[in-house]
């Protein structure tokens, strides 16, 4: 088997490492930017929607009490 160009001369293959590198780069730079978006994303739920909920929980509770009474007091 005989060598051919491509595997004797490395002058094509600089670019494919360049590019790779920045690869690296850009994926590291994506997995920070990822996880600060899901660390605001994170508090934005805990502190804003989650009260929400609760409240919503409140009201569905104090519906049911009050519907149930209802019941009880019509049988």
């Amino acid at each position: 088997m005989k060598a051919k160009n491509q595997h004797i001369s490395f002058s094509g293959r600089g670019e494919a490492h360049q590019t790779s590198y920045h690869y690296r780069i850009i994926k590291g730079l994506a997995k920070v930017v990822a996880i600060i978006i899901g660390t605001l994303t994170a508090i934005v739920v805990w502190v804003v929607v989650r009260p929400v909920i609760r409240g919503i929980g409140w009201i569905i509770s104090i519906a049911t009490a009050l519907l149930t009474i209802y019941w009880i007091l019509t049988l």
